[in-house]
């Protein structure tokens, strides 16, 4: 994996695990994950415009369903978990499935360190996340698990679809997409979206830059790297919540460093 797409991938994990904390720390998430994936729209809208993305606007609608369901369950897991045991789940379903089917969508064959790395990284973090089942999180934990097939669906299509066009541009036409989904499934009022419009637009600004920095890594390397790669924003996550370090948690994280170091090898 060339260095310039490890440090993208380790520069969007950091900025990833700060705006799932400030996420997670609040009560009310689904209007403020509205106004996150619209300030991205906006912020990104120049190059949409610049250079729109009318050959892949079947990704692009696909995309925009896939992260607006990502968006919907992990509200849902944040509101039974925390993001010790939330957070590690979701990033931790998603490297294995991007693996298998990156062979045949993306047309990339792994090679044997990755796919290692890829159960690795899968392993310990669901290490870490386990926890959630015997303190009571179980509803949020299975909340975690379809947020995760979420992102591994996006990863796939948003890693496909850039391939053709531009991916700044197609960023902002999914996060359209996105925003809409979530208004529609969630329906907040009025006076919710007034409340969340502050800390949704301050969290957008990390967010847009994370998945920014994503797709221009996955120009330089292969979905399955980036997408098992960007596993370790777990570990910045960690650093983030006050949270006594257990045993189990110290070695689902040793798991992920090794499996990360096997990926960007």
């Amino acid at each position: 994996m060339p260095a310039s797409a490890v440090l993208l991938v380790l520069a969007s994990a950091f900025l990833h695990a700060y705006w799932n904390a400030r996420t997670n720390a609040d009560d009310d998430r689904a209007p403020q994950l509205v106004f996150m994936y619209a300030t991205g729209a906006v912020l990104l809208l120049p190059w949409m415009i610049a250079d729109a993305p009318t050959e892949v606007l079947g990704f692009v609608l696909l995309s925009g369903l896939a992260h607006g369901g990502y968006l919907v369950f992990l509200a849902k897991a944040y509101a039974g978990g925390g993001l010790a045991t939330m957070y590690p789940l979701a990033r931790g379903t998603a490297p294995l499935i991007v693996a298998a089917i990156g062979v045949w969508l993306l047309n990339q064959t792994p090679s044997a360190l990755t796919v290692a790395g890829a159960v690795a990284v899968a392993v310990g973090l669901l290490v870490i996340g386990g926890v959630a089942w015997g303190s009571g999180e179980r509803q949020a934990a299975l909340m975690a698990v379809v947020t995760g097939a979420f992102i591994a669906s996006y990863t796939l299509l948003d890693a496909r679809g850039t391939q053709e066009t531009g991916e700044l541009g197609y960023f902002a036409a999914a996060s359209i997409v996105a925003t809409l989904t979530v208004l529609v499934v969630s329906r907040p009022s009025p006076a919710r979206l007034r409340v969340a419009m502050r800390p949704g637009i301050f969290v957008g600004l990390f967010s847009t830059a994370a998945y920014s920095l994503i797709l221009i890594a996955y120009q330089r390397a292969d979905a399955a790297n980036v997408a098992t790669l960007r596993g370790v924003s777990i570990l910045f996550g960690l650093l983030l919540v006050r949270r006594t370090v257990t045993r189990r948690i110290l070695v689902g994280a040793t798991i992920v460093v090794v499996g990360a170091g096997l990926v960007a090898a």
